[in-house]
């Protein structure tokens, strides 16, 4: 039986480019065992495609350092982009890889900092708790209870 596939994924040593990882995090504290696939991942590879072909539907969670801090974007995306064979791909080359791709969505959230260092912001904290309500309101599967940004903004992961 397929089910929902979430990745999460960016570089935990640059502060905030860390919170799709921690987003990824959250949404699995959230759900019960089995309801989806959640994976955490530096970047997106060819590799990746297998999973998604096994998905009833893709949620992508990514940094983006082009948007104020805090500001979480859900795109729909599609794999009708010509794909680029390289080790790194987007959501929509990933899904270009796939024949009968599912349906598929790509939640970014700005970041506060990009530093050398490991640890969110406590912007970055909140941003990932944001991201994580995000894509839980996109699995039909979970029934929310109460608050998610709320419960996880109050146990920030800790920072050197």
């Amino acid at each position: 039986m397929k089910r929902p596939l979430i990745i999460g994924y960016g570089n935990a040593l640059r502060e905030d480019d860390g919170i799709a990882l921690r987003a990824a995090e959250i949404v699995e504290s959230n759900l019960t065992p089995g309801v989806a696939h959640v994976m955490q991942c530096h970047q997106l590879t060819p590799e990746l495609a297998a999973y998604v072909q096994r998905a009833s539907l893709a949620i992508f969670l990514d940094a983006a350092a082009d948007r104020k801090p805090g500001a979480v974007s859900v795109t729909p995306v599609s794999g009708r982009e010509p794909s680029a064979w390289s080790h790194r791909l987007s959501p929509t080359q990933l899904l270009s890889l796939v024949d009968g791709a599912p349906p598929a969505y790509w939640i970014t959230c700005g970041v506060a900092a990009v530093g050398w260092r490991e640890g969110l912001t406590a912007q970055g904290e909140k941003s990932a708790a944001k991201m994580a309500a995000a894509a839980l309101s996109l699995l039909p599967e979970h029934k929310p209870h109460g608050d998610v940004a709320a419960i996880h903004t109050m146990h920030p992961a800790p920072r050197p």
